[in-house]
């Protein structure tokens, strides 16, 4: 009965890993979009801040996403 449970526990917890790095991953990505397009769609709270400082964090939210979409679909846990 104990080796049955270990893979289906295993097989879950893949699932549940991989389900929370695909929807990080998409978060964060989607706040890269957002402070890129701050301009076009006037979100005064991200137009209080620099130009350059915007588009280096919309830089660092799509490193960090697109690494997290990467572990979400590269199963290696």
């Amino acid at each position: 009965m104990q080796e049955d449970y270990k893979p289906q526990h295993r097989k879950a917890f893949e699932m549940l890993h991989r389900t929370t790095s695909i929807v990080m991953a998409l978060f964060f990505i989607a706040v890269g979009v957002m402070c890129v397009l701050a301009e076009r769609y006037h979100i005064d709270r991200l137009l209080q801040y620099d130009n350059v400082f915007r588009y280096f964090f919309a830089f660092i939210c799509f490193l960090y996403g697109g690494f997290r979409l990467y572990r979400g679909f590269k199963k290696d846990y």
